[in-house]
């Protein structure tokens, strides 16, 4: 959890620090004053990005996994912890720069400390050489002509988004559709020992044991009845342990190496060798005659309880589960006995199930959207306000499935929650530019300059800030455990699509709006334009 509320901290700080480079550029004499005017005009809103952000990881809630639930909760409360420190931090920085600022001014903290001023300009002007010298080695090893090109594609689509919103809106849906649907055939890896670190003790013991014994694991089947001596139940588990052993390919000169399934000691081991299951009394008789420390590992005292138990070879849990079916699908006791699964191989292949299932994931996705939704009405105060912003996220999230799809690279129980952390992310960036722009219109500026101003000056802190939060997720990829490395692999991917598909998608539903409230007055001429954009919509919508 920590490196990505690192990452979310820093995005947090650099929409806040932009805000006040903004206020100060306006008003150069505002000094320590630009920090609190930015922060009553910024904060609302990067606090309901903030708010967004932790109502889509809440979604992370409904995941069978206890490691992936408690991974949601720590990021929620991480969120709120890291905007506040944000907040306050910057605050203090930048106040602090402020003053300093100020002709011949010492800080009262400077002064009571006793450091001088010109102690501190001659550091900062050391800093500031280092500083430029680093960015002129990044620079130079930089390749020719990347930075200029990457604008040019940037502006670009802008203007295709400005021209044709309608052309990219409907690309995109398509796109969007084609991701949901692979979504469903993206595979998900559940071989435990790919995992975990290859290097961890515990792997390596369980595998020489597999290797000495021929399993890795044991199953067990809990019968029950009143009375498990009666000659049915008894040639009932018999059978059903043969038709077992066969199926998955074990027999006595075979051994357990390359059967799925061995025998391991059972209640009807007791009866193999006696041949004495012909009368209840047979059956009473032989029980009585084993020893108590001997026949308590397969039966209970009351004879009510009994076990059948199998080895089972270390395998995906997938097909783990396949076993599993299929032992279930074959267990028809007699009337009267209840038998049911139980084992850790049982409870792991079911988790892994309820995991993999992409109905689950279509769940978790949806109330992910479902959770920023709510937040952006209650914050935004408007239906038609809260869903301009949420339209980029539905798309970026079938964008990112069409990625993950592609590339090949197998979900794990940390990267199925993929589309929910993409809802969580994304959010932010799209809210945070929306909100810009209907600032912007506000202030009477026409639609394209309202959006290039809006792209201009939060674009920019965006792309910054969305680099930070990818990069936090970017440091899980150096995990020596397999199911965070890809985790943060996928996500990183994912997270840089949605990023670049928001600043894409959003300009299109702005455009789309614009028109149709433009178009709304066309139709009635007798009525003056309204030039806040929402108000266009809401007649639009009437019309």
């Amino acid at each position: 959890v920590l490196p990505v509320l690192i990452g979310l901290a820093v995005d947090y700080a650099i929409q806040f620090q932009s805000r006040v480079a903004e206020a100060a550029a306006r008003d150069p004499a505002a000094g320590t004053e630009a920090v609190p005017r930015a922060a009553r005009l910024g904060a609302p809103t990067i606090a309901t990005a903030a708010a967004a952000t932790a109502g889509g990881f809440l979604a992370l809630g409904l995941s069978p996994v206890p490691m992936v639930r408690g991974f949601g909760v720590l990021l929620v409360i991480g969120i709120l912890v890291s905007f506040a420190c944000a907040l306050v931090a910057v605050s203090a920085t930048l106040s602090l720069r402020a003053r300093t600022r100020r002709a011949g001014a010492t800080p009262e903290p400077l002064a009571r400390s006793g450091a001088r001023p010109e102690s501190l300009a001659r550091v900062g002007r050391r800093l500031g050489a280092a500083w430029r010298g680093a960015g002129e080695l990044l620079v130079s090893l930089w390749p020719a002509g990347v930075g200029t090109r990457a604008r040019t594609v940037a502006r670009r689509a802008l203007m295709l988004a400005l021209t044709r919103p309608a052309l990219v809106l409907g690309t995109g849906l398509a796109l969007a559709v084609v991701g949901w649907g692979a979504a469903f055939l993206t595979p998900v890896e559940s071989d435990i020992q790919k995992l975990v670190p290859q290097n961890l003790q515990a792997l390596r013991d369980l595998s020489a044991l597999q290797r000495s014994t021929g399993v890795g694991g044991e199953i067990d089947v809990l019968v029950a009845a009143d009375d498990l001596t009666r000659p049915d139940v008894v040639a009932w588990m018999t059978s059903y342990q043969g038709v077992l052993l066969s199926h998955f390919g074990y027999s006595p000169s075979r051994g357990c190496g390359q059967a799925q399934l061995c025998p391991a000691f059972s209640l009807p081991d007791l009866f193999s060798t006696q041949g004495a299951t012909s009368s209840q009394a047979a059956i009473r008789s032989l029980l009585d005659s084993v020893p108590a420390y001997f026949s308590q590992g397969v039966i209970t005292r009351d004879r009510r309880i009994a076990t059948l138990a199998f080895g089972i070879r270390l395998m995906p849990l997938d097909q783990q589960q396949r076993v599993i079916d299929f032992m279930r699908a074959q267990m028809r006791p007699p009337l009267g006995v209840t038998a049911q699964l139980a084992g850790l191989p049982v409870l792991a292949a079911e988790a892994n199930q309820r995991v993999a299932s992409p109905w689950r994931r279509l769940e978790t996705l949806l109330a992910g959207l479902l959770a920023v939704a709510l937040v952006l009405l209650v914050a935004l105060r408007g239906l038609r306000r809260a869903l301009v912003p949420l339209v980029p996220i539905v798309l970026a999230t079938g964008w990112s499935a069409l990625v993950l799809f592609l590339i090949g690279i197998p979900l794990n129980p940390m990267s199925v929650t993929l589309g929910a952390l993409v809802v969580a992310i994304s959010t932010e960036f799209s809210v945070l530019l929306a909100e810009r722009y209907r600032q912007e219109r506000l202030g009477g500026r026409a639609h394209r300059e309202a959006l290039e101003r809006t792209y201009r000056i939060t674009g920019a802190a965006v792309l910054a800030s969305g680099t930070t939060a990818i990069a936090g997720f970017a440091v899980l990829v150096v995990s020596d455990i397999r199911m965070l490395r890809d985790f943060g692999l996928v996500t990183v991917i994912d997270l840089t699509v949605s990023l670049l598909g928001v600043m894409v998608a959003l300009p299109a539903v702005l455009a789309l709006v614009e028109r149709r409230a433009l178009s709304s007055h066309e139709a009635r001429p007798g009525r003056e334009p309204a030039r806040p954009w929402w108000r266009g919509l809401r007649r639009a919508a009437a019309g």
